[in-house]
């Protein structure tokens, strides 16, 4: 009988606690957890700078996020992602043969976040405007048009359905001893991203109005380009 009541008394006690809030600093817990007082925290060996890779130490501080299973962890450090030249050979693009719009691409950079970022997306490229077979200035007096801009995708494949980054440039010249040489287009995009892999498409754009086909010619990009990405994780 003794053995039983004490059994029972264990069982009792352990519904009890597994129900009950716990205080520290308190006498009156409002949650599972109440953690009472001006200032207090709460010490996690596994995020300290010994213990986890993404904790640099000093004085700096460091976002802690949680999972989906409610599990607490250090976030990845925001910074560049990827620095560099991606044309290594320029790229020609012409109009059209009667001058009108033609496009391409220049060429594609992939980039991994390991969690929810903003991105930023700079580029800069040089383009040389060139007759429509690429073999002599343009002097004919008429305006010319360049575009840049890209489209995000998966790591492999673009989608085409929304255009970021775009920037032009205008060029028209009636001697070519006065107006030779690249010109630079630039631009700078932030976007939110989720954490996955993607793929930086750099477009390259020519126009010319639809005018005649003496009005065709030709932009090479490159010579001179480079894209900068940074993630700066949330």
């Amino acid at each position: 009988m003794k053995n039983t009541i004490t059994l029972c008394f264990l069982f009792f006690s352990v519904v009890f606690m597994s129900q009950a809030q716990v205080g520290i600093g308190t006498t009156d817990p409002q949650e599972m957890l109440h953690i009472a007082g001006t200032g207090s925290t709460i010490r996690v060996d596994g995020l300290n700078s010994s213990n986890n890779a993404e904790n640099l130490g000093g004085s700096a501080m460091y976002n802690v996020l949680v999972d989906k299973d409610g599990d607490l962890m250090l976030g990845s450090l925001s910074g560049e992602l990827s620095s560099d030249s991606n044309i290594s050979t320029p790229v020609v693009v012409q109009t059209t043969a009667n001058s009108g719009l033609n496009s391409g691409e220049l060429y594609k950079k992939n980039f991994t976040l390991s969690q929810r970022a903003l991105v930023v997306i700079t580029y800069y490229v040089a383009m040389d405007f060139k007759t429509y077979d690429g073999t002599a200035n343009i002097d004919d007096g008429r305006a010319k048009v360049a575009h840049n801009y890209f489209y995000l995708g998966n790591g492999t494949t673009a989608d085409t359905s929304k255009t970021y980054g775009m920037t032009s440039s205008v060029y028209s010249n009636v001697n070519c001893d006065t107006a030779t040489g690249f010109v630079y287009n630039s631009r700078s995009t932030t976007i939110s991203l989720e954490a996955g892999t993607y793929s930086v498409h750099l477009q390259g754009a020519v126009f010319g109005g639809d005018i005649v086909p003496e009005a065709a010619f030709s932009v090479a990009f490159g010579n001179g380009d480079r894209l900068d990405i940074q993630a700066i994780y949330l």
